[in-house]
């Protein structure tokens, strides 16, 4: 799989349920560089991108992916939600991509030790004949500072 693809799924939302919204975590706010992005598919195979040219930057409630690659830069803006305890709701507000996606929530599995972050998310895709669509993404972000 090409890393621009692997930044993209990065970026896009994917519709899944969100309930029991909880406090926000203020130790998510601030900006994250993707050290790992790990995409993996219903096949068994996987895809590593440790490029780092993908960025998080959580507010309160807000949340902006920006994945550089040689055609531009994409960028996704979010609202999120702490649904319950290490797990967070993001809900597509805009998109440089994938603006068919706008309005959709996918639930994010997040962990905090120290300056690191990592995130699981099951893709949930409608389309079964679309074996090049990874299943699970996993990603490894380092604390940065915000620019």
């Amino acid at each position: 799989m090409k890393p621009f693809a692997i930044s993209l799924l990065f970026s896009i939302a994917l519709i899944a349920p969100c309930i029991h919204a909880a406090a926000p975590d203020p130790a998510l706010v601030g900006c994250w560089r993707a050290v790992k992005i790990v995409q993996h598919f219903a096949s068994g195979a996987k895809a590593e991108d440790s490029t780092g040219r993908c960025v998080l930057q959580f507010t309160d409630d807000r949340l902006e992916s920006s994945c550089a690659s040689s055609g531009g830069t994409v960028t996704s803006k979010y609202s999120y939600r702490i649904a319950r305890p290490n797990v967070y709701a993001a809900t597509l507000t805009g998109s440089t991509f994938q603006t068919s996606l706008i309005g959709s929530t996918r639930e994010y599995e997040y962990r905090l030790e120290g300056d690191r972050l990592t995130t699981a998310t099951n893709l949930q895709s409608t389309d079964a004949a679309t074996p090049a669509l990874a299943v699970r993404v996993e990603t490894e972000g380092a604390r940065i500072e915000c620019r």
